[in-house]
């Protein structure tokens, strides 16, 4: 059984061309049954390519014939070049769900369109025709009504003009293919980028019309550098205002002083990375008067590892 209600020879036979206020065709269809059906449109072609394009159908060309009843809309653009009546040719074939075609397929119909010239008002320009709609089709890279416009992709910046596909003219102060580069007569200092002729882009830290002037009053420090009105990014190891302190991780606590990054100068009689060890007993002892009595005492491995290393700095490197 064949999956569809309209038959388009039967169409063809008694359809006479198409008048010229008549741009689509609707056709009905709809699966008959429960089965599936598939279609594909093997050729929508025009005859006569002079007087109209390939005719153009709403629906994907390869696709599943819908079980309820669905339209199909046959579009049949003339060009609006010419009088004249254009045949076109739709040719549609459909299968059951093994792939073989069914019987009464393909529809195979010839039909004929009446198309006339047609006339925009102001005409088409830049190789632009007007369709019987009476709009101007532009041929790549014109736009506009009249199709007067040339298009730049990407588009001219800087208020550039657009005059040939992919040329912009540009105003004074700007270059480039798009017109996105300044012709600046002045240098930018410190990193600083020309976006305007005599305007400069300074980086975080700077400002001036050259970014010749520093936010930071006294100058960041131990190579920290400054990011916006006295304040200082410092780099690693350092901190404060003037990133001027240096940091000593976990610190040097009671006994120390953080010197470098992570340098800790410690007290006198204190020792160790973080400045939290005392040194041992053998430097009391050698400091007592004669005769005084000692204390018996079996100092530890590790005070006697201590014992072997007489202080030579208090530095801690």
């Amino acid at each position: 059984m064949a999956p569809f209600t309209h038959d388009f020879r039967k169409a063809q036979q008694r359809m006479p061309a198409i008048p010229v206020n008549i741009h689509s065709m609707n056709f009905t269809w709809q699966a008959a049954g429960q089965a599936e059906y598939f279609y594909e449109f093997l050729s929508l072609r025009s005859l006569d390519k002079g007087i109209m394009a390939d005719p153009t159908v709403n629906v994907p060309l390869l696709g599943t014939v819908p079980h309820k009843a669905s339209v199909v809309q046959v579009g049949f653009p003339c060009l609006g070049k010419q009088d004249g009546v254009a045949a076109f040719e739709v040719n549609v074939i459909v299968m059951n769900s093994e792939g073989n075609t069914i019987l009464q397929t393909p529809q195979n119909a010839i039909f004929f369109k009446t198309c006339q010239q047609a006339e925009c008002p102001g005409g088409c320009r830049n190789g632009g025709f007007c369709n019987e709609r009476r709009i101007c089709e532009c041929p790549d890279g014109f736009h506009g009504p009249h199709c007067e416009k040339a298009l730049c992709t990407p588009r001219c910046m800087n208020g550039g003009l657009c005059v040939t596909p992919g040329f912009c003219i540009c105003p004074p102060g700007f270059y480039g293919v798009n017109c996105d580069k300044a012709n600046c007569s002045t240098t930018c200092f410190n990193g600083g980028t020309c976006f305007y002729p005599g305007k400069c882009i300074c980086p975080p830290g700077l400002e001036g019309e050259q970014c010749e002037i520093s936010k930071c009053p006294q100058p960041c420090r131990n190579g920290g550098k400054c990011i916006g009105k006295s304040k200082c990014k410092c780099s690693k190891g350092y901190q404060g205002d003037l990133c001027s302190k240096p940091v000593c991780e976990p610190g040097c606590g009671a006994h120390g002083t953080c010197h470098e990054p992570n340098k800790c100068q410690c007290q006198e009689g204190w020792h160790g990375r973080h400045c939290n060890k005392r040194y041992g007993a053998s430097l009391i002892h050698a400091l007592r008067p004669a005769g005084a009595q000692l204390r018996q005492h079996t100092p530890s491995l590790k005070k006697a590892e201590e014992r072997r290393d007489p202080p030579e700095s208090n530095y801690i490197w």
